[in-house]
């Protein structure tokens, strides 16, 4: 049976280990290989009758040798698999998904399980010389009902969501009067990866936002997800910026297709932001990405004072169907002019540099701080745009703000600020 339309949205919490029993008169080694993680599990995708068809998640090493490896005798064992759902909103409360027991057979030597060899036959195990494993099929299955997957589906569709859960799947291995030798169990939680919010810089680009530094940092919210790079090399997070005129440019949209200043020189892709190594598994390693970013020094068209800019942020995560991208809304910022107005006979007024080195300070102080000082003790200062680092180093405002950018991502630390 083949389960249609009904989705999983999830994350793992991933467990690798080697597991070891001695049994008879030798060793049973049951090891994870890889499991790979997928932000969204399509049941559709499984095929209970066919495990061939159903996606790759996990492999298992499974061996049992004697202690005398020539004249040991084999075991007898049983393989025992299943999913199981804990979603009490859904009426699932460590509900069996799908469940298989193999009859017992004689086993020794290697076999490389994966979930592509877990069905309702259980006929298709081979051991690492390439015989198969003789004996081996199905004794107890057990599956829910396909009216059931029908009506959670409806709630699921009803809602546009999936409310938060756990997931498990397990692999035991069993003697043949069924008492446990060894398990394994992955167990998983609900998340939603579709979603994504740009939080800062800018906004719509009727509001006009500024901001006072060319290295912003851009920030965003999503749920966290990770991916494996033999599952999923494209997954991660992607930025698009360039600027926007409003004499060429009929809208964000068109903007952002034209010359970018990320990627630079402009491929007419995005650009793909770092990636972080969470945790080895196995043979595969896990990777997440940051939902902040700084717009950097090098490989990027430098922004601008006195320019209007767009950008755009689009995340790619796995599913058993293969990778899936959401994207955010497109953002606007404006980076105004340095210094004051400009006229014929120069530059009227001379604030506005002060003023962007003003709102750097407030980035770093907060708003309440800042107002608390600004409107009280240091009411009316203006910055004379001298800052010195660490008592002898000059800043640059650009300097200054790849600082605050750094303090703001909360890559360093500020000790002390003195204002004179």
């Amino acid at each position: 049976m083949k389960i249609r339309k009904y989705l999983l949205i999830m994350f793992f919490v991933l467990i690798s280990s080697t597991l070891f029993a001695q049994v008879g008169d030798g060793v049973l080694k049951l090891e994870t290989n890889y499991f790979y993680n997928f932000e969204i599990f399509y049941l559709a995708d499984f095929n209970f009758n066919d495990g061939s068809l159903s996606p790759n998640i996990f492999g298992y090493s499974l061996s049992y040798t004697p202690n005398d490896p020539v004249s040991g005798t084999p075991i007898s064992i049983k393989i025992e698999f299943e999913m199981i759902a804990d979603v009490p909103s859904l009426g699932l409360e460590n509900r069996r998904i799908f469940y298989v027991l193999t009859r017992a057979f004689d086993f020794k030597g290697e076999v490389k399980i994966t979930s592509q060899d877990l069905d309702m036959n259980m006929d298709n195990i081979y051991y690492v010389t390439g015989e198969p494993v003789t004996g081996l099929g199905a004794d107890e299955t057990d599956i829910m009902p396909e009216e059931e997957f029908a009506g959670i589906q409806q709630t699921v569709m009803g809602t546009g969501k999936l409310p938060a859960g756990g997931y498990t799947f397990r692999l035991g291995i069993l003697n043949e009067d069924n008492t446990m030798l060894l398990s394994e169990y992955q167990t998983i939680a609900v998340s939603n990866p579709t979603t994504l919010d740009l939080v800062s810089p800018g906004g719509a680009l009727e509001d006009g936002l500024e901001i006072y530094t060319t290295f912003p940092v851009f920030l965003w919210e999503s749920p966290e997800s990770m991916w494996n790079n033999d599952n999923c090399p494209e997954c991660g997070y992607y930025i698009r910026v360039a600027e926007y005129n409003s004499a060429t440019h009929s809208s964000v949209e068109d903007a952002l297709s034209d010359d970018a200043s990320l990627p630079y020189p402009d491929d007419g892709d995005y650009y793909r932001l770092p990636i972080v190594p969470v945790v080895s598994f196995g043979t595969t390693q896990l990777f997440t990405a940051e939902n902040s970013f700084q717009y950097p020094l090098t490989g990027a068209k430098p922004l601008e004072w006195g320019i209007p800019y767009v950008y755009h942020v689009k995340k790619i995560y796995p599913t058993t169907s293969g990778a899936e991208t959401v994207e955010s809304d497109i953002y606007a910022f404006y980076i105004p002019s340095m210094g004051g107005e400009e006229t014929e006979g120069g530059t009227e007024g001379g604030t506005g540099g002060a003023n962007q080195y003003l709102e750097l300070l407030e980035q770093i102080l907060g708003s309440d701080t800042f107002n608390q000082l600004f409107t009280g003790q240091l009411n009316g200062y203006l910055p004379t745009g001298v800052v010195i680092l660490n008592g002898t180093q000059p800043l640059t405002l650009d300097q200054l703000s790849v600082l605050v950018g750094q303090f703001l991502a909360g890559d360093i630390t500020i000790q002390t600020i003195t204002i004179e």
